[in-house]
């Protein structure tokens, strides 16, 4: 199908702004927080990362150690830091040792 337009005219697509926008909101969860992972001494293993992940999503003590959702996790077991993502409006611990001993979590990003 030809296109409807005299030599040598050009015409451009029209821009237009459709995009819906709401405040207070960034699409990745009612509140994503992003924490390093850092091993004290020596290297983290694996079965490390499973019991934080396990007690993350668990939760310890309500009000101090609250359940949330993993929702990433990015590195390599073994070399500090991980970065771990979650999500969620509950109390994450940032104290030493308080989901897994000699690991450390510190708070990166929040994203609410």
């Amino acid at each position: 199908m030809p296109f409807n337009r005299e030599k040598g005219e050009n015409k451009m697509a029209t821009i237009t702004n459709n995009a819906n926008t709401t405040t207070g909101t960034q699409g990745l969860g009612p509140t994503t927080r992003i924490y390093s992972v850092n091993k004290g001494t020596g290297s983290h293993t694996q079965s490390e990362l499973n019991t934080l992940v396990q007690k993350l999503t668990a939760g310890i003590t309500s009000g101090a150690s609250d359940a949330v959702t993993v929702a990433g996790i990015s590195g390599t077991v073994g070399t500090d830091p991980l970065y771990i993502a979650v999500q969620g409006t509950g109390v994450v611990n940032v104290a030493n040792e308080a989901y897994v001993a000699d690991i450390q979590l510190a708070l990166v990003a929040t994203f609410a």
